[in-house]
């Protein structure tokens, strides 16, 4: 069995300074130049630059910085191993040239020249790859170590996978979608409620800020978790709600209980969130609105609760590393996107980072507090825990 006896890590292959300009071969550049003289010349015809460009720019960007090369140490045995995983899979041939894996039926736009799979041997094997592409040979090392019924096979296959049968998974009852959707009525309800039969300043007003605490507008402290400052503001954080809710519900305990903890979570996680902002913006004036902070605090809350419903994972653990600093880098990319979209309309805006923050700890660190007590023995010496009745 392959085993990874210390944490796989993954580096830039360039340096991060080098990466944040992901261009690594003529080729590559050509098409970037190109794009880049459309944008301008649109720029220059319109007399102004054009929001949706700056959304084509980034989102260009993005999809190359995903797949900038990387480098990750691995044992001798493991690069074997991952070497039979390529080509017993059949989307990467080696070359006869230069020994270097790449992606068989590729279309012309993707065959870039950095974009290959590379093992080069010494004392451990250092595998080369893009971003993403080295990501799931992570995963697939780390499931190996994980899965005491994987192990290496020389012949045939890579690995040979005998799991326990296992039922189909239950869909989640009915009760455990409330929580999720009552909150998420109230915010589609407000919206369309200010926007419609409000003033000119909208959702503006239920905004919290330290000004309007300061004018005694002490109902925004709560308003503003139901408050968002446009269509596609909400329609993203409905569907994170949507997407978690059900499932963190159904971690929380038994129907009604689970109701109650998930909606204490939610206004305390939504709360923190005020809290940290206001803290950093003791004199702000710019009302912040959303249920950003409050959703945080579930996800936090989420991150440290298995799906198998084992014991808390720790903060400090790899996955909870992991997770974490990928949220960190989804919201420097949206403080990017939203400060270019800002700049290139002449209007102001901006992400909340600090309601993120704020919500994100107090689901991770306080959140598991609100779980399930665990099972303890009675007066009888018997175990005993909130018991779950089947739904209908």
């Amino acid at each position: 069995m392959v085993e990874t006896k210390q944490e796989l890590s993954i580096r830039s292959h360039h340096g991060l300074l080098r990466d944040l300009v992901p261009i690594y071969s003529f080729y590559q550049l050509l098409p970037n130049l190109l794009v880049l003289s459309l944008v301008l010349w649109l720029s220059l015809w319109l007399g102004h630059f054009p929001s949706m460009m700056a959304i084509v720019m980034m989102l260009g960007w993005v999809c190359q910085f995903v797949t900038r090369p990387s480098k990750m140490a691995v044992a001798q045995e493991q690069g074997v191993w991952l070497e039979a995983v390529l080509e017993a899979q059949g989307f990467y041939g080696k070359s006869e040239r230069d020994g270097r894996w790449r992606a068989l039926g590729a279309p012309w736009w993707q065959r870039w020249p950095h974009l290959f799979v590379e093992l080069v041997p010494s004392d451990k094997v250092m595998v080369i790859a893009p971003r993403d592409v080295m990501e799931s040979l992570r995963d697939s090392l780390e499931l190996m170590e994980a899965h005491s019924e994987l192990w290496f096979a020389s012949e045939g296959q890579p690995f040979a996978f005998e799991p326990v049968e296992q039922e189909q998974e239950p869909q989640l009852p009915w009760q455990t979608k409330m929580p999720a959707a009552v909150v998420g009525v109230a915010c589609v309800f407000a919206f369309f409620w200010v926007n419609f039969t409000g003033g000119g300043d909208g959702m503006s007003r239920w905004g919290l800020s330290a000004s309007a605490l300061s004018e005694q507008r002490f109902e925004t402290v709560l308003l503003h978790m139901f408050a968002h400052g446009g269509a596609m503001h909400l329609v993203m954080n409905m569907t994170v709600l949507a997407g978690i809710g059900p499932t963190l519900t159904s971690r929380l305990g038994c129907y009604p209980l689970n109701w109650l903890r998930f909606l204490l979570l939610f206004f305390l996680s939504g709360l923190a969130g005020a809290v940290l902002y206001l803290v950093l913006h003791p004199t702000g004036t710019v009302p912040m609105v959303g249920a950003s902070g409050a959703l945080y605090g579930l996800v936090g809350l989420m991150l440290r609760t298995p799906a198998d419903g084992g014991a808390v994972l720790a903060v400090k653990s790899r996955q909870i590393r992991r997770v974490g600093w990928d949220l960190v880098k989804q919201n420097v990319f949206l403080f990017a996107l939203l400060a270019l979209l800002a700049w290139t309309s002449g209007t102001a805006g901006g992400l909340a980072w600090e309601a993120h923050l704020g919500g994100f700890l107090f689901g991770m660190f306080v959140g598991p507090k609100l779980l399930p007590r665990a099972e303890a023995p009675d007066s009888n010496g018997e175990l005993s825990s909130e018991i779950c009745l089947p739904a209908n």
